[in-house]
């Protein structure tokens, strides 16, 4: 009996460092603006840096603007977070706004406060969306949402399926939208490019998908008139 008690007690020390709250991982997040010092920061929208997300896959974390910033997470308390054993890639951005992004996102709300606890908030929307709140240890702030928000008009967004998910091969997308207006994007989890389709075959409906490497995508769709949906998947 006592060593199942001590057992109990390291399991619930083991899954307590990974969870405390499981819609970090129930929900995508991507990064709607920066706070440093009061002042709001935009994240960019181009073909080098289409969105940005952070990523808590336990027990690790990862986030990118063109580097990678990748870490093992510990959840230490109710909605408190440290990141340990990081690291930064080097392969800069090609693009100016880009880089000046980078440097407020990664290095200074990141990188510069890695060695102090992170706290977040997750709440609730009117539109049904979660909204993420990461404090860092002097007051500044990285906001996320569920969904990516866009100026555009999202009612086609709501009609778009993607399956089977997870793919191995084919990827089939159903809807009412318009494929043969729509231009299509993959990118990987660091928001890097791995696929784009500017002729859609609107007829079968499928993307083959078969020689990305496994792991977690996202496919970027939008139309002539500038409407844009996101889907994840996961390829087998």
């Amino acid at each position: 009996m006592k060593k199942l008690k001590i057992l109990v007690l390291v399991l619930f020390a083991y899954l307590s460092s990974y969870a405390q709250d499981p819609q970090l991982f129930e929900n995508d997040w991507y990064l709607q603006k920066v706070i440093i010092d009061g002042q709001d920061n935009f994240p960019p929208s181009n073909n080098e840096v289409p969105f940005i997300t952070v990523v808590f896959n336990a027990p690790m974390f990862e986030t990118a603007v063109c580097d990678v910033l990748t870490a093992e997470v510990n959840y230490n308390g109710t909605l408190e977070f440290d990141l340990f054993n990081w690291g930064v890639t080097l392969g800069g951005c090609n693009e100016q706004e880009n880089t000046d992004f980078q440097v407020v996102y990664l290095d200074t709300f990141f990188v510069d406060n890695i060695t102090d606890s992170f706290t977040y908030t997750i709440t609730n929307e009117s539109n049904g969306s979660k909204t993420l709140s990461i404090t860092s240890i002097n007051g500044n702030k990285a906001i996320y949402n569920s969904v990516l928000l866009s100026t555009q008009d999202f009612s086609k967004a709501a009609s778009i399926s993607i399956y089977p998910n997870p793919v191995k091969d084919d990827l089939f997308i159903s809807g009412t939208i318009d494929m043969n207006d729509v231009k299509i994007n993959i990118f990987d989890v660091n928001g890097k490019l791995v696929l784009s389709l500017n002729n859609f075959d609107a007829n079968n409906k499928s993307i083959n998908v078969q020689k990305l490497n496994s792991g977690i995508y996202f496919i970027f769709l939008k139309d002539n008139q500038g409407r844009t949906a996101v889907k994840k998947f996961i390829k087998n």
